[in-house]
């Protein structure tokens, strides 16, 4: 009879425990952007760009949700700049009633990068920080681990040595099936753990949380690149693997074998980049060849330059995707802009005097 009643009271804990996660907490947010004298976005831009992100992760996470006034619950949100080192960090700290407080971050290196690839840098570590904070948020709030604690862990150190190695071992299968959020909770359980003989595990966790997870991200990134072909699908994997090896010399600035690791792993992805972009574009020029020919014929048969509607017939007979985006006159030259809709590519054509070119 006791061993049925404190089945149902543990079910019961359960219960309220699932509860209690189905209901976010409110928070109101504060900004702040500290830049010193180096602009590399208009303020604006870093806050679209970093904060927007990170507010959309975590109101997506279920976690937390945004309301105008809240008292008790504050989430700061602080763009930092380091001009000198070209590194742009955004730190969560989430202040819950009657809880510690929390403090998430993610930094970015963004040196030798143009408008757009800062500009997706700073929704590289919004998005970064966020998951942090949801993840940590969920390891030590809600479902915190109080055998690994304290004067709890010293009492069964072996039992508990045992429970910490079998917790850090599925945080790290977590990683290898590439579940990056599941593994990171348990992560940050082991991470927290302070009871007697915790100190290596814990060591390990948070080192994992630093670099581990990431360069394991990055890798994988890197070969799933051209699983599906698509172009698009590509460039988003190349991107997403800049992001995380910047981010990984921006977080381990003082371990030189890391910096070294991540620098190669960028050259590499410039080449593949590069190469990507040649093969792309003569895939385009084959396309614009074709269409040209197309429209050739139609200017020998006819001795007219096709207006738009007959050549969004020539392109729809093509067997890649082309949009037609403007014909325009110029004097006796007619111009076309067209998209091959596969790459994104644009090339444009020429006719005048019986000759269609292709321009670009």
């Amino acid at each position: 009879m006791l061993f049925i009643f404190r089945k149902l009271f543990y079910l019961v804990l359960l219960f309220l425990a699932v509860s209690v996660q189905a209901k976010p907490f409110s928070v109101s947010t504060e900004v702040s952007i500290r830049t010193g004298d180096w602009y590399p976005l208009p303020e604006e831009d870093m806050k679209a760009a970093a904060v927007d992100t990170a507010l959309a992760e975590l109101t997506k996470g279920g976690l937390f949700s945004i309301v105008a006034k809240e008292k008790s619950n504050k989430l700061h949100l602080e763009i930092s700049l380091i001009g000198p080192a070209e590194t742009a960090k955004l730190t969560i700290q989430v202040h819950l009633k009657d809880r510690p407080s929390y403090v998430s971050t993610a930094s970015i290196s963004v040196h030798d990068m143009g408008f757009q690839g800062i500009y997706n840098a700073f929704e590289h570590i919004g998005r970064m920080a966020a998951q942090r904070l949801n993840d940590k948020t969920e390891a030590l709030v809600l479902k915190p681990r109080e055998d690994l604690k304290g004067e709890g862990f010293k009492k069964e150190s072996s039992a508990n040595d045992k429970t910490l190695q079998a917790l850090y071992d599925k945080a790290q299968n977590l990683k290898r099936q590439y579940r990056y959020n599941k593994s990171r909770v348990l992560f940050e359980q082991v991470a927290a753990a302070t009871g007697k003989g915790s100190e290596r595990l814990s060591a390990l966790a948070k080192d994992e949380l630093k670099y581990g997870l990431t360069v394991f991200e990055a890798k994988q990134s890197m070969v799933s690149m051209g699983g599906d072909g698509d172009p698009g699908a590509i460039f988003k994997s190349i991107r997403n693997a800049e992001n995380l090896y910047r981010q990984i010399l921006a977080e381990n600035s003082d371990n030189l074998m890391r910096t070294q690791e991540a620098q190669s792993a960028l050259d590499n992805l410039s080449v593949s980049q590069n190469a990507l972009k040649n093969v792309l574009r003569v895939q385009t020029l084959m396309v614009a060849t074709n269409v040209r020919m197309m429209m050739e014929q139609e200017v020998m048969m006819t001795g007219m330059c096709p207006d738009k509607k007959k050549t969004s017939q020539f392109a729809a007979n093509l067997h890649t995707d082309v949009s037609i985006k403007s014909v325009r006159e110029k004097g006796e030259e007619v111009l076309y802009a067209f998209t091959e809709d596969k790459t994104g590519n644009s090339f444009s054509l020429s006719c005048a005097n019986y000759r269609v070119t292709v321009v670009n």
